[in-house]
C-alpha cells in the first residue's frame, strides 16, 4: 500500500492543478503559507479559524511544541524503572548527544554538567518546532524572523551576563582589549570585537530563519509550478517537491544542532578569561 502513496499525492495535485487557474495573486498565495497570521487555516478546504487573545499561528506553534515536549518528556520520567522502554531510552540518547557531543567537548565536564539541561532545551525545542513546520496542516515558526531573532537576544543576554558575572563586569568589558598594542590599535580592535558579539547574534538568528524560510519556499515553489506552467508539469514538481521536502527533514535537525553548538560556543568564550 505504501507504494501507492506518492501516485496518490501526485493524481490529486494533478486533479488540483487542472481545477484551479493562475491567478494574479499568485505570489500572494505562495507568501501567505509562510508567512504568520491571525487566523489558522490547515487546509485549504478548511474555513480559517481566527486565534483567540490576540494569538498568531507561529505563537501557536511555539505553544503546541512546548505541549508536545511535556506530554512526551513528563509521562516518561514521572517513576525511575530498572529496564526503560524504547521512548525513554530514545528521548535519553537525544540528552546525551547533546551532552557528549555539544557541551562537554566545549565547555568542559565539570561546567558542562550544569549547562546540559539548559542546552539540551534548546536543542529539542528547535527540533519540535522545526519538524511541526514539516507538517503540511502547520507552519514553521522559526521561519518567522521574530521567532529566530527572540531565541538570539536571549543567548545574547546569557553571553553579557553569564560573562561579566563568571569574570567580573571590569574584565568581561577589558577582555576585548588586546593586551600589549598601541592605544588607538586596541581601542579599535576592542570596538569590532564588542560589535562583533551583536554580529553573531544576528548571524544566529539570519542562519536559522533562512534556512527554514528557504527550503519551506522551496517546497510551495515547486508545487505552485503545476498551476503556472501545466498540470503535467507535476512529472517534475512532485518528485522535486518530495526530494526538497526529504532535504527539510535534514536541515532541521541540522540547524537546531548548530544554533545549539555556537550558543554554547559564544557562551563559553565570553565567560573565559584570556
Amino acid at each position: 500500500m505504501k507504494y501507492f502513496i506518492i501516485p496518490l499525492i501526485f493524481f490529486f495535485l494533478t486533479v488540483l492543478a487542472f481545477s484551479q487557474e493562475a491567478g494574479p495573486n499568485l505570489s500572494e498565495t505562495l507568501f501567505s503559507h509562510i508567512q504568520d497570521s491571525t487566523q489558522f487555516e490547515p487546509f485549504p478546504f478548511v474555513p480559517p479559524v481566527l486565534l483567540p487573545f490576540g494569538m498568531t499561528v507561529h505563537m501557536l506553534m511555539l505553544l503546541l511544541a512546548a505541549l508536545l515536549i511535556l506530554a512526551v518528556f513528563l509521562p516518561a520520567f514521572r517513576k525511575p524503572i530498572l529496564k526503560p522502554k524504547r521512548v525513554i531510552v530514545f528521548l535519553e540518547s537525544i540528552v546525551l548527544f547533546v551532552r557528549d557531543d555539544i557541551v562537554y567537548p566545549v565547555m568542559g565536564k565539570t561546567r558542562g554538567e550544569k549547562w546540559t539541561p539548559f542546552f539540551s532545551t534548546i536543542f529539542i525545542f528547535l527540533l519540535a518546532i522545526n519538524y511541526l513546520g514539516l507538517i503540511p496542516a502547520f507552519k514553521s515558526a522559526t521561519g518567522s524572523i521574530t521567532v529566530t531573532s527572540a531565541l538570539s537576544i536571549m543567548i545574547m543576554v546569557l553571553i553579557f551576563g553569564v560573562g561579566i558575572k563568571k569574570i567580573g563586569f571590569v574584565h568581561f568589558f577589558k577582555n576585548y582589549y588586546p593586551e600589549g598594542t598601541p592605544l588607538p590599535i586596541g581601542l579599535f580592535v576592542a570596538l569590532l570585537e564588542f560589535v562583533g558579539v551583536f554580529i553573531k547574534t544576528i548571524v544566529l538568528s539570519l542562519r536559522l530563519f533562512a534556512n527554514m524560510f528557504a527550503g519551506h519556499l522551496a517546497i510551495l515553489s515547486f508545487l505552485l509550478l503545476m498551476f503556472v506552467l501545466n498540470p503535467l508539469f507535476g512529472f517534475v514538481a512532485v518528485p522535486f517537491t518530495v526530494f526538497t521536502f526529504a532535504l527539510e527533514v535534514l536541515v532541521a535537525l541540522i540547524q537546531a544542532l548548530v544554533f545549539t553548538l555556537l550558543s554554547c560556543i559564544f557562551i563559553t568564550m565570553a565567560s573565559s578569561a584570556h
